[in-house]
């Protein structure tokens, strides 16, 4: 009877040993994550939502699924919030059954636990301040690096950039909300992470991403040393959801690919604006003379007008004035400023504004009459 009731026991409820026997017989299973990683992970109206909130459901389900035809009621998730640092420990305690949520593979994690196949490649980039500092991706000695603290982006900072002083913290927020107060010098984290901060974190909207990627970390679901029965269990929901495009979907639709596109952006405009600043425009003078105004206007062929900077002082002087007819014309090329533009030999001078957001060609048309002298930009 002994040798009978043994295998009849395995056979109910214990065939699949460790984790899955007790998610099966608890009808419960406990997921560990950060809750505030958006767009991957996050809450929102009191539910987890995102790519990663979607896998923890979807293996959840197959637990089910997996259970004894006769084992009862489905298997129930709860999500367990910690901190990055405190994931492993809660993993050591027995605390939940396996951990997502940006949760990188490295070195020092694979020390003590076992991880899925990756269904997320995290690209790392620079986030900057460029009013405090107009940062690119190359030598950081000394600069202040923020990190999000007990993740991998952490451990990648410090053993790619040692001569850098690298600050964690808590969350990406709390890091882009010290970069703003120019506290640290950038801030390295996930291209999409970075991006939902930068674009929802109150100002922020000036804040750039550096598109270059420095460098890339594998993200899968941590569970406990040895536990193949579950990564059994996930592996397949990870190729089924891959193979779906159901990560890329609902990275899109949590406003990942959108925010990082308008961040993104940001850069590339301000580049373009500041060298439209220092672009110089081709302007065109024409000066001519009211038909009943008795000047001799033949008097100003082959001298050149001046602009004069204000700011700067630096002069530029036209082309010299060459007459067609009654109508004589000049032309200089001219950065945007703000401008004194003269012709000495007869005391004229007026100001002109040369505009960051003026066209490559300006014509100035200059009108001498008996009311005075019109000047029209045109």
């Amino acid at each position: 009877m002994l040798f009978l009731v043994g295998p009849l026991l395995l056979s109910c409820g214990e065939r699949v040993p460790g984790t899955v026997a007790k998610i099966h017989r608890e009808r419960m299973a406990y997921i560990a994550t950060v809750p505030f990683e958006p767009p991957l992970i996050y809450q929102k109206e009191g539910e987890m939502v995102g790519p990663d909130a979607e896998l923890g459901r979807r293996i959840v389900a197959r637990l089910t699924e997996t259970r004894d035809p006769e084992g009862g009621s489905e298997v129930r998730l709860t999500w367990i919030n910690r901190t990055y640092p405190n994931l492993l420990p809660a993993m050591r305690h027995g605390e939940v059954d396996m951990v997502i949520g940006v949760f990188e593979v490295t070195e020092e994690r694979l020390r003590e636990i076992d991880f899925s196949d990756p269904y997320y490649v995290s690209e790392l980039v620079l986030a900057i301040n460029p009013v405090h500092r107009d940062l690119r991706p190359g030598d950081f000695a000394g600069i202040r690096l923020g990190v999000r603290e007990g993740t991998g982006v952490e451990e990648f900072v410090r053993k790619t950039y040692p001569s850098s002083v690298v600050v964690p913290y808590k969350t990406l927020d709390d890091a882009v909300l010290s970069l703003r107060r120019s506290e640290i010098d950038a801030v390295i984290d996930d291209r999409y992470m970075a991006a939902y901060s930068l674009a929802t974190t109150p100002g922020a909207s000036h804040m750039e991403i550096v598109p270059t990627v420095l460098g890339t970390l594998d993200v899968a679901v941590g569970v406990k040393k040895g536990d193949r029965p579950l990564l059994e269990i996930i592996n397949p929901v990870i190729a089924e959801m891959r193979e779906e495009g159901e990560f890329a979907r609902l990275l899109e639709e949590h406003q990942g690919k959108e925010y990082y596109r308008e961040v993104a952006s940001r850069l590339e405009t301000r580049l373009a604006e500041e060298e439209m600043k220092k672009r110089e425009r081709q302007v065109s003078i024409s000066v001519s003379r009211a038909a009943n105004y008795q000047f001799d206007i033949y008097r100003m062929a082959n001298l050149r007008f001046i602009f004069r900077n204000q700011t700067t002082g630096s002069t530029i002087q036209t082309s010299l004035i060459n007459f067609e007819g009654r109508i004589g014309r000049a032309n200089a090329r001219v950065p945007p400023g703000t401008y004194t533009l003269s012709l000495p030999q007869f005391n004229f001078s007026h100001p002109v504004d040369i505009l960051p957001q003026d066209s490559d060609q300006v014509s100035i048309n200059i009108v001498l009459s008996d009311a005075g002298v019109v000047v029209r930009k045109g």
